[in-house]
């Protein structure tokens, strides 16, 4: 693998530890960026498909991250696996990572959202669109919900994003320190709303404060944990302040 860095990154991102000896489990990237996140083609479908019958048994797995697995993929076919999903463009190499976004359909197909959920994950996409960079923030989970159904699980997101309605117009609360698994915790809110043009610079501020503040292989959660909301909310809230 170190003679194939592009490999080596996927497997570091998308191969995961399996009880069976010999075997791994692969998740197949439905987050590239410039595509709305969870979205997957006609055409790349029947690619997943023939993948499950080739080298997992004809077992495929639908994740609540929205993103595709297949169970039980022997480490020798590996390579192979990786280089037909990333000619589909399912192998962007962004599992757990900042881009890997949980989000709802919004207001573009659901008549319940009070806001759009797609466009401001493409914009944060955008934003950390440096492979590079997001390795080095390392795992960030970012969850976008347009109405308060909350079918994006913003609130046990590390950063969340809710949609909400102020005067008819779309506007996003944030939220940090959410998480799910066994130390569940729910997120707090930091402040007052954002427009949508500002969600991206507000994301990057989260993050500017943790890349300052965290120690080493500290996660973006325990970070915020270990330090609370305020640094946070300053940074963030800064420039509205002196305004």
């Amino acid at each position: 693998m170190a003679s194939n860095p592009a490999f080596a990154a996927w497997v570091k991102r998308c191969v995961h530890a399996h009880k069976q000896a010999g075997y791994r489990a692969v998740t197949l990237s439905l987050k590239p960026h410039g595509k709305p996140p969870g979205d997957i083609t006609a055409e790349q479908m029947h690619l997943v498909a023939d993948l499950a019958d080739a080298y997992s048994f004809g077992e495929l797995r639908s994740s609540h991250e929205q993103n595709l697995i297949l169970a039980d993929v022997k480490l020798s076919d590996l390579f192979a696996v990786w280089e037909k999903a990333r000619a589909a463009g399912l192998a962007t190499p962004n599992i757990g990572l900042l881009t890997d976004i949980i989000c709802c359909p919004g207001g573009d197909f659901c008549s319940l959202a009070n806001a759009k959920s797609i466009p401001i994950a493409e914009a944060i996409q955008m934003q950390f669109d440096n492979l590079d960079y997001l390795h080095d923030i390392g795992e960030i989970e970012l969850n976008i919900s347009g109405c308060m159904n909350a079918c994006g699980h913003h609130h046990v997101g590390h950063i969340g994003i809710l949609g909400v309605d102020k005067d008819s117009e779309e506007w996003y609360q944030v939220s940090i320190g959410g998480k799910q698994g066994n130390d569940a915790s729910l997120g707090s809110v930091i402040g007052r709303s954002f427009a949508a043009e500002e969600m991206p610079g507000v994301v990057q501020k989260l993050i500017e404060v943790y890349v300052k503040e965290r120690t080493p292989e500290e996660r973006f959660i325990d970070t915020v944990r270990r330090i609370g909301l305020d640094p946070f909310k300053a940074h963030v809230y800064a420039e509205k302040s002196a305004a």
